[in-house]
Formats: C-alpha cells, sequence, structure tokens
C-alpha cells in the first residue's frame, strides 16, 4: 500500500514539474486535456476543468510540438551515436 502512494506521489509530481512542456497528456489535477482556439485563433493544450488558478494546463500547441520534436532530436542522436559506438567496437 504504501508503495503504491509513493508511486501516486510521484506520478503527480513528475506531472507538475513537466506539466508546460511538450504535449501534455493528463492535467496536473487528472483532467483530460483538449484541444482549444483563443479569439486570435491560437491553438491551446487545455485542461477540460480549466480554472486560470495555476493548478491546470494551459499550453500553446505550437511551443508544445517545438518542444516534441526536440526531445525526439536528441533521442535520435544519442541512438546514433550509440549505434555508432557499437559498430567501432
Amino acid at each position: 500500500m504504501k508503495m503504491k502512494h509513493h508511486k501516486r506521489e510521484y506520478d503527480w509530481v513528475s506531472n507538475c514539474v513537466y506539466a508546460n512542456y511538450k504535449i501534455p497528456t493528463k492535467c496536473i489535477c487528472g483532467g483530460a486535456i483538449t484541444v482549444e482556439a483563443d479569439d486570435r485563433g491560437r491553438n491551446y493544450y487545455i485542461c477540460k476543468d480549466f480554472k486560470n488558478d495555476g493548478l491546470h494546463i494551459r499550453h500553446d500547441c505550437l511551443t508544445a510540438l517545438e518542444e516534441e520534436l526536440d526531445c525526439l532530436r536528441s533521442q535520435y542522436a544519442e541512438e546514433v551515436s550509440l549505434a555508432v559506438s557499437c559498430n567501432l567496437n
């Protein structure tokens, strides 16, 4: 029981830390994420229960996609360097 509690707490802290980084999958509050547009036509990943109290996600889609691509590029570079080093040995 104690391990499950620690796992849930770790997951929640992880969600808080990475809440506004990359494409969100779940809000800090546990709510689902939807895509909505503002008055200017910009799309945002936003919690379905969004209130402007700092406990919910509202993240620009373009920024999230750029962050996701940067992460994928760095992972790819690591894989390539690992493959090259394995082939050299």
